[in-house]
Parts: structure tokens; C-alpha cells; sequence
């Protein structure tokens, strides 16, 4: 009876909140939201400042809403129920990366990581206490689906020409890729399986037609788009992101459910060529009329031939896959529902059709590796996909070797791990190879490295506590109710699973809708909480955690607000620079930027450009003291930014202070070991200051740089030959080689030695005419001297070089008879 009660009391709350103005102003904004931050390249959390404004303004806005929220919890945060102390929980991701902060590899990005995860932790509230309520809980889960069905209908208004956004559909050396809003296609196929099995799940559970053929409308285009990101990762993950979604339904339902993915693929599968070839058209038109600032003024109106070509076979193939999941929803599946309630009813008959699958899953890598021609069932451009997938390819390769990486930056930072965003800068120190990858694609990974083991296990228990109540609560209710969050459920998954080997998840929105449907299947988990100190914890400090909400929220208001007015000073300050203004009128709003976030290298490294050209300009000391404080300061939290240490090396060659170059570099080959320049740059230095100690009559000084110079070559060998190692179709990365730039340093120092068969050897690679004049000139003109001291010639070389350079014949003598030791 109390038990009862209890809950007509909780009914009669969430009713009364649904009336609430408050209630509806954040729902109201999470529409906003999901409508909205979609088209702001998915609010990418890349490593420049041009990502940041948008983050920003989308943070300030979080911000707004949470004081709404948090007056909102104030009435409603009871603490005895289970989900009330999922509301506490969720604070641990925050505190995840406040830990690390003051170890933190970039100080500006980890700031940064902690108001991202308050406002992914005030989704979370949002959608734990918001979707409670039947209404609210409806009006969120279809704003998802039908949002997500606008940025299908975007990539489609691209794909034919009648918008154009830059790097919406791209064309690759793999072919045509939709990327969508993201410009990024593994992304874009990650986030297309939510409203695939959104849709999938509400045509299943649809009673009316109207809502059926909306659904089932948009079944081909999503489909459609999702096999022209020509992902992979998407194509290997959807199984398994199907195995884990499909035991939520009856036999009878997953049954429907892939009855309308196979006549969706069907007409799906009959039209991607055609459309592939009329986008591919279509995109390079759009790439003819696009002007210097990437925009496309003169885009197709829908009835032009060549976009009406692609419209008109969209439609036909969506309207015919509407009508034929209406009709055989509506006539067939009652009576197959019929026929199979027997089979329904058995206890694990929830498992078949995933068995089914892993049994699919199997075939098909059997299949694959015994070189099927089964793919040639397949549009061409997903058929050779599909025929490439294996653990061989080189992006798997490269994943892998990646993935090892990570675990050398956890050997460093090992409990709280290295803060936010630490692996764009950290990973060059630690990779295998030199490639350049900003993002671990792998959320898990990434996570590892910048929280530590503890933070992961913080977030591994709280996603796996929710998974498994969860489960544990749907399997155990026993009507339709127990389905309302399952498209929460859906929503998690589909991008868990996937940002498993990709990095989905530095997007903000995409981040932001994962937390916000975290809350919302932790919003059913309303059993009374039954441990003693929780029920005394709701008697006593009822108050005590929306109190500690309400102080968060407006720490994060004041710090968003702060971060995004220093945003837009600073592009007020690059504007008025772009208008030719004095540096007294630019610095007024960089200063502003300055004083509101001086730990922003962006900004930082701004003022210090302008203050070394002011120094070139005039030569007046103050502006270069001015830049040396800036960069002593941003060093000070930034060590292993790569633009922060080019600013600092061109800042001492500025006034050719060589000694605290070359100790830079030193410190630059360490942390950049695979960074050729770094080489040509420390045998540049320590031959500039071996012949200033020559001059200078210090032999040991002299000798020991040329020496450290000549060095550096059996460190460029040993990684080369590292290099050999990498499994065959592996893509090596960036260049790692003996460059003719290194070529004549290594060879000028082997002549001034007197070892000139070594010097003929290294001098070789630069006579190639097609290099660039300050390599093939004094490269071949060292060369062609060094033959001579060997009582060899190359007179047909010689020729050719003294007649385009006449003065060169003296210099070649002149080198000839110069003693240098």
C-alpha cells in the first residue's frame, strides 16, 4: 500500500512539472540545441581556435539553461530513488578531468575538457529528469530522430547541388564520400545508425500509417547515405551495434524490424550507382563555381536537369519502399505476428535472430577472406569497400599501432592521466611511426589518455551500472512501458559502439546527445533506493546536492561567458588587423582577449607575431622583450605545443640567438622524434656554431658541434630502418629520410673535415636540377668540389652547372684550395 502511494505521489510530481515554465524552457533548448549545433560543423573539438567560437556560444547557452535546471531540481531532486543518485554520479566525469589540471600536457585544452563535461554532465540531468514525464520524454526522443533526419535531408540538398557547405560531399582518392555536417565520412556513418535504428524501431512499433510511411520514407536516404560514406568502420560495426539493440525486441518484432531493413536496402541498393554518379557531377560543378572563400553562390535550383535526375530517382525509390513497408506492415506482419506467437513466446526467443547474426557475422568474414564474389551483389563503390575490409588494410594497420601508442602516454601519466585533448599534443613523443593524427580513433582510448585508469573506470561504471539497470529493469517490467527509453538506448549504443574505433565523440554534439540520452535511460530507473545511508542522505541533505548544482552552474556561467567574449575580441582584433589598422588599434581588443584567457596560445602567440613584425619593422627592443615575456608565459602551460615551440624558434632565430635555438631543437627531437625538419634544423645549428667557434680559434667547440651534427645521420638511419619493420601495407606516415637539405649539411661537414669520399656520397642527391636553387646550387657546386679533391670529375655536370651559373667556377676553386681545419 505504501508502495502505492509512493508512487501516485512521484506520478502526481512529474505532473505537475510538465506544467512547469521552467520544464519547458529546457526542453525547449534542447530542440534548439539539437537543431541547431548540427551545422556547426558538429561542434568539432579540433586543436585551433577556429573550432572554439562555436563550442563556446554553445557552452554559454548550456550555461543559461542550467540555472532553469537547476531552480527545476530544487522541487523535484528527492534522492530516494536510484535515478536521483545517478544525478550525483554523473559528477565524477567532471572531476575526471579537474584531477589532471595541474599535470595537465595542455593546460588550455584541459580547461577547456572540464566546462565541456560539466555541460555534457547538464545534458545528463536534462535528459534524467526531463524525460521522466511522458510528454517530455517524447518531445526529446522524436527531436533526436527527426533532427537527425534533417542533417540526412542536408547531405541529400548538397548531394545534388541546391546547397552547398564545404566538404559536405567530398571527393577522395577512394572515390565520392558523404560527410554531412561533420566533413568527416566515418563520423557522419556513426551518426546515420541512430536514426537507422530509431526509424527501424518506431515503423515496428507504429500503429498508424501516416507515422509508418514517414519513417519508412526516410529509410532510403538514410540508408543510401550511409553506404556512400563508403565507411568501413561503420560497415564492421552496424552488426554488432544490431546485436546489442535487437534483444530489446520480441521475435515477432525483429522479425518486422529486418522484413524493412531488406526492402529498404532493396531499393537502396538499385539507385546508389545512378545517384553516386549524378553527385559525382554534381560535386565537380560545385568545385568549377567555388570561389576563394569556399562558398558556392550559384547553386542548382531542384529542378535543374542534372539535380532533378538525382531528386526525382530518390524519390520514386523512397515513395515505392513507404509503400511497400505501409502495405506489408499493415496486411502481413498481423498475420506472420500470429504465426510466429509461439515461437515468441519461448523464453530466449528474444535471442534467436542475434544468433542469427553472429552466425552472419562469422560467414561473412569467412566469406571475405576466401575472396567471395558475393560483393559483386553490391553497388560497385560499397562492393569494393566491402571486398577491402581485412586486418591487413592499412587503416587497421595504423589504428592498431596507434592504439599501442596510447598505452606508452598511460605509462607516463598513469592514474589521473595527461588532461583534456593531451594526445594531439603529446602523441608525437609517443608514435610508432610518424604519422600525424590529432584524434585516438578510439573514445576509450582517447578517454584513458587524458583521465588516467582512474577516470575510465569512473566512466566504465557508470555507463555499465546504467547499461545493466538498464536491461535488468526492461527485461523485468511486463508491459509496453518498460520500450519508452528505448530509443535512448538506441541512441547510446549506436555511438558507443562505433567511437569504439573512430573519434565521433570530440564532436561536442554528438557528445552532448550521448550524455543527454544516458540521462534518459537512467530517467526510468525510478525504484526506491533501499541502503540506510541513502535514505538518511535524503532526510538530512536533501538539499545539499541541487545547492552544489546550483554553485556549479554558476562557475560554469561566469567561466563560458569569460571564454567566449575573449573569443570574440580576438576575432575582432584579427578583423581589425585584416583591415590594415595601427597595432595600437588592434592590441585594444587582444589585450581584452589576454586579460579574460591569457592561458589561450591562440591569443598568446597572436600578440607575439604582431610584436615580431613591429620588431623587424623598427628594431626597437621593447616589442621584442614584449614577445619574449608572452612566449615564456604560454610555455609555461603549453610545453609540447608544436605552433607555441615554432613560435619560440622563430623567435630566437629573429635575433640569432643560435645557442638557445639549438637548445630548443634539442629539446624539439626529443619530444618530435620523427619530425625530419627538426634534423635540418639541429645540423643547420650546430654547423653555424661550429664555424663560429672555428673563427673563434675554439677547436674543441668547433669539433664537438660538427661531431653532434654528423650525429644526427645515424639517428635518422636507426629510424629509417625502424621504419623497415612496419607490416607490409602499412602506411609509413610523413617523410623519414635523408633530404637533400640534410644531404648538403651531412656532406659540407664531411669536406670542412677533409673526408671528401664520404661528402661525394652525401653531395650526390643534391645535384638533381629539379630541386630547389638553394639546394642544387651550393649543393652541387660542394659536390662538384669535393669530385675534384678526389682527382675525379663529372665534366658533363660541370658544364651544364658553370654555364647556368658562370661564377660558379671561381667558387668551385675557391672551395677546392680553402683549408679549414
Amino acid at each position: 500500500m505504501k508502495t502505492n502511494q509512493y508512487h501516485l505521489e512521484r506520478k502526481r510530481m512529474e505532473q505537475q512539472g510538465q506544467h512547469s515554465v521552467l520544464y519547458w524552457i529546457v526542453i525547449g533548448f534542447v530542440l534548439m540545441f539539437l537543431f541547431i549545433a548540427p551545422y556547426q560543423t558538429g561542434l568539432f573539438y579540433g586543436p585551433t581556435v577556429q573550432y572554439e567560437g562555436p563550442i563556446y556560444s554553445s557552452m554559454l547557452w548550456t550555461a543559461m539553461v542550467s540555472l532553469p535546471i537547476v531552480l527545476y531540481l530544487f522541487t523535484r531532486w528527492k534522492l530516494d530513488e536510484v535515478r536521483d543518485w545517478y544525478a550525483v554520479a554523473i559528477w565524477c566525469v567532471p572531476l575526471s578531468f579537474v584531477l589532471p589540471l595541474l599535470s595537465a600536457a595542455t593546460r588550455h585544452h584541459a580547461e577547456n575538457y572540464i566546462l565541456l563535461h560539466i555541460m555534457y554532465a547538464f545534458f545528463f540531468l536534462i535528459g534524467l529528469f526531463f524525460a521522466r514525464e511522458r510528454s517530455g520524454n517524447s518531445v526529446i526522443q522524436y527531436g533526436i530522430v527527426v533532427s537527425a533526419y534533417a542533417v540526412v535531408g542536408f547531405c541529400v540538398l548538397n548531394m545534388f547541388g541546391n546547397v552547398y557547405s564545404q566538404d559536405a560531399v567530398m571527393l577522395t582518392g577512394e572515390g565520392l564520400r558523404l560527410t554531412a555536417v561533420f566533413q568527416y565520412a566515418n563520423a557522419y556513418a556513426g551518426f546515420l545508425i541512430i536514426p537507422l535504428l530509431c526509424g527501424l524501431y518506431l515503423i515496428v512499433v507504429s500503429r498508424r500509417w501516416y507515422v509508418t510511411a514517414v519513417h519508412a520514407f526516410m529509410l532510403v536516404p538514410v540508408l543510401l547515405s550511409f553506404f556512400l560514406t563508403l565507411s568501413r568502420g561503420g560497415l564492421v560495426m552496424l552488426p554488432f551495434i544490431m546485436l546489442a539493440f535487437l534483444p530489446f525486441l520480441s521475435f515477432a518484432k525483429q522479425v518486422r524490424f529486418f522484413a524493412y531493413l531488406l526492402i529498404g536496402s532493396a531499393a537502396s541498393f538499385l539507385i546508389t550507382d545512378k545517384l553516386k554518379a549524378v553527385a559525382m557531377e554534381v560535386t565537380n560543378l560545385m568545385l568549377e563555381r567555388r570561389g576563394p572563400d569556399f562558398k558556392v553562390k550559384e547553386t542548382l535550383s531542384v529542378f535543374d536537369p542534372l539535380s532533378f535526375s538525382g531528386w526525382s530517382l530518390l524519390l520514386i525509390a523512397s515513395i515505392a519502399a513507404s509503400a511497400v513497408i505501409v502495405l506489408v506492415h499493415k496486411f502481413v506482419m498481423p498475420y506472420l505476428d500470429r504465426g510466429l506467437s509461439r515461437v515468441s513466446a519461448a523464453k530466449w526467443s528474444n535471442l534467436y535472430v542475434p544468433g542469427l547474426i553472429i552466425v552472419g557475422i562469422v560467414l561473412g568474414v569467412v566469406l571475405l577472406a576466401g575472396g567471395s564474389s558475393v560483393t559483386k551483389l553490391l553497388p560497385e563503390a560499397l562492393g569494393k569497400r566491402v571486398d577491402s575490409i581485412n586486418l591487413q588494410q592499412h587503416s587497421v594497420l595504423e589504428r592498431f599501432t596507434m592504439y599501442r601508442d596510447t598505452f606508452k602516454s598511460l605509462a607516463d601519466y598513469p592514474v589521473f592521466g595527461a588532461g583534456g585533448n593531451a594526445w594531439s599534443v603529446l602523441y608525437p613523443q609517443y608514435a610508432n611511426n610518424p604519422y600525424t593524427i590529432n584524434q585516438v580513433h578510439s573514445f576509450v582510448l582517447q578517454y584513458m589518455v587524458e583521465t588516467g585508469i582512474f577516470g575510465l573506470l569512473l566512466l566504465l561504471l557508470l555507463i555499465g551500472s546504467i547499461f545493466y539497470r538498464f536491461a535488468k529493469s526492461y527485461f523485468a517490467a511486463g508491459s509496453d512501458d518498460r520500450e519508452r527509453n528505448l530509443l535512448f538506448y538506441a541512441v547510446v549504443v549506436a555511438i558507443l559502439f562505433h567511437s569504439m574505433m573512430d573519434f565521433e565523440m570530440s564532436y561536442v554534439y554528438i557528445s552532448a546527445l550521448v550524455f543527454l540520452s544516458l540521462g534518459g535511460m537512467a530517467s526510468g530507473f525510478g525504484q526506491p533506493v533501499t541502503w540506510r545511508w541513502m535514505k538518511q542522505a535524503e532526510r538530512k541533505g536533501r538539499f545539499v546536492p541541487p545547492a552544489f548544482v546550483g554553485v556549479v552552474a554558476v562557475v560554469f556561467l561566469i567561466l563560458s561567458a569569460v571564454h567566449w567574449k575573449a573569443n570574440r575580441e580576438f576575432y575582432k582584433a584579427l578583423q581589425l588587423a585584416q583591415q590594415g589598422k595601427s597595432l595600437q588599434e588592434v592590441l585594444v581588443p587582444l589585450d581584452k582577449a589576454l586579460g579574460l584567457q591569457p592561458d589561450n596560445p591562440s591569443y598568446v602567440l597572436a600578440r607575439t607575431d604582431f610584436m615580431g613584425q613591429v620588431y623587424d619593422q623598427s628594431g626597437n627592443e621593447t616589442y621584442y622583450e614584449d614577445a619574449s615575456r608572452w612566449l615564456k608565459s604560454i610555455k609555461a602551460t603549453e610545453p609540447y605545443d608544436r605552433v607555441v615551440f615554432e613560435a619560440e624558434y622563430k623567435h630566437y632565430m629573429q635575433k640569432n640567438r643560435l645557442e638557445d635555438a639549438l637548445e630548443l631543437i634539442q629539446a624539439g627531437l626529443r619530444d618530435h622524434p620523427w619530425v625530419i625538419a627538426m634534423y635540418e634544423r639541429a645540423a643547420s645549428l650546430h654547423i653555424q656554431l661550429g664555424d663560429r667557434a672555428r673563427q673563434a680559434g675554439q677547436q674543441d667547440i668547433m669539433n664537438g658541434h660538427w661531431s653532434a651534427a654528423l650525429e644526427l645521420h645515424q639517428d635518422i638511419l636507426a629510424g629509417m630502418k625502424k621504419l623497415e619493420t612496419l607490416p607490409e601495407g602499412q602506411n609509413p606516415g610523413d617523410p623519414f629520410y635523408v633530404t637533400p637539405t640534410l644531404g648538403l649539411q651531412f656532406g659540407q661537414l664531411h669536406f670542412v673535415r677533409g673526408e671528401v669520399e664520404q661528402a661525394v656520397a652525401f653531395l650526390m642527391g643534391t645535384t638533381d636540377e629539379k630541386l630547389h636553387e638553394s639546394i642544387y646550387q651550393p649543393g652541387t657546386r660542394w659536390y662538384l668540389a669535393a669530385l675534384k679533391k678526389t682527382g675525379k670529375a663529372d665534366q658533363a655536370l660541370y658544364d651544364r652547372f658553370t654555364a647556368r651559373y658562370p661564377e660558379e667556377k671561381q667558387e668551385i676553386e675557391n672551395l677546392v684550395a680553402t683549408v679549414w681545419q
